[in-house]
């Protein structure tokens, strides 16, 4: 298979340096192990690409999508700047496909998405998209502001691809895409999954409680709710240590809080994956404030090593978070309440070591990288049967 993949990242295709989600370097990595001839349209540079990956792909950077600043004007362009980013794509992508004499198109994220599926069809290749969760987008979803608001998604859900991929972090995807009409046998949902790399973890739990908190930095994360979290706690409790990992335009708050609590508060910087993985070894506890859900990575991750964690009930989280079974959940967005539970719980020890089996065993039948990206390849692989 000739593939070209359209992703709006460049530094996420190697394992040993991405930050971040990895999926792009399994997928990647799985795919040159198939023997398929990768081609990758990324927004970034060539310098963002380890060198051992430039001479495995075929690579082709290309300018980042035009977003404005203050962000919540993108709302108002997004119409506009999305056609003109996608045809900026389609010049591009149509002149790749050509030289490169491509099978399939599949577009991560669905950049773009209108002018490339069009692309597609008139040159007679192949198109699948990958959604990377909808958000609040599955909640009033007809709601023309709603639109807006996620009108990259709406577009990829409007115009209809030879087979949709979609990421299912607890935020509705699979039904939105249903809601517009997309035949449930063209949906591909892809859960999170747990990591492959489980050895990783060797050292001994610190002496002092840590709680992990792993995210990017913003509102819709709710870092400013985990940092309000924070300061209630060790207002009340200086014997415990939180491990910060991450970054984003809510990293002040992080800086802000790590100044007040000096001896408490380790910020680790925006960590490769694999240092990632690492440093489940470190925490007791993991901590994860979305306003949307909480059923993301970090959160399967924890799991797997056995490390129970505390949520805001947001969405479908509960789907795979038990309250006192595997963790707790919190009404959103009850900051005290959120709080009391980290300070309850550093205090038992065999409160921690249940949820921590609990914990153990709901891993135990979440797929694991391997069982998901050998399904997403083989369904790309029967676009060109």
């Amino acid at each position: 298979m000739r593939i070209l993949i359209v992703s709006p990242w460049c530094d996420d295709i190697d394992l040993e340096s991405c930050k971040g989600t990895p999926e792009n370097a399994y997928l990647i990595k799985e795919l040159l192990r198939r023997n398929h001839t990768v081609c990758l349209v990324c927004q970034g540079s060539v310098e963002e690409i380890p060198e051992s990956m430039r001479v495995r792909l075929k690579i082709y950077p290309v300018r980042k999508f035009p977003w404005i600043q203050p962000r919540q004007l993108n709302y108002f362009t997004a119409p506009f700047m999305h056609r003109l980013y996608g045809n900026y794509l389609r010049k591009l992508v149509g002149k790749i496909a050509e030289k490169e004499n491509i099978e399939v198109i599949y577009n991560i994220a669905g950049f773009g998405h209108r002018e490339l599926l069009r692309l597609a069809r008139r040159m007679s290749i192949r198109y699948a998209v990958k959604t990377m969760g909808t958000i609040f987008f599955g909640e009033g979803n007809f709601n023309p502001l709603r639109r807006f608001q996620y009108f990259k998604e709406h577009l990829i859900f409007k115009y209809r691809a030879d087979r949709y991929f979609c990421v299912d972090d607890g935020t509705g995807t699979y039904e939105v895409a249903k809601r517009y009409g997309v035949s449930e046998s063209n949906i591909i949902a892809l859960p999170n999954p747990k990591p492959p790399i489980v050895e990783l973890i060797k050292e001994p739990r610190a002496p002092r409680f840590s709680c992990g908190y792993f995210s990017r930095f913003d509102k819709l994360k709710g870092t400013d709710l985990f940092c309000r979290i924070a300061d209630r706690v060790l207002a009340e409790n200086s014997n415990i240590i939180f491990r910060i990992a991450g970054d984003g335009p809510l990293r002040s708050c992080v800086e802000k809080l790590k100044k007040k609590y000096p001896q408490n508060v380790v910020y680790l910087g925006f960590l490769t994956h694999i240092a990632t993985l690492e440093e489940y070894s470190r925490i007791n506890l993991l901590l994860s404030t979305n306003r949307y859900s909480n059923l993301t990575l970090p959160v399967v991750e924890a799991l797997s090593y056995g490390i129970p964690v505390i949520v805001f009930n947001t969405q479908e989280t509960s789907k795979l978070i038990k309250d006192e079974i595997n963790g707790f959940l919190v009404k959103p967005f009850e900051v005290e309440h959120f709080a009391s539970k980290i300070l309850h719980i550093a205090e038992k020890e065999d409160i921690l070591e249940k949820l921590s089996k609990g914990a153990r065993e709901t891993s135990a039948s979440l797929p694991s990288w391997e069982d998901r990206i050998e399904k997403e390849i083989d369904k790309l692989e029967e676009l060109t049967k």
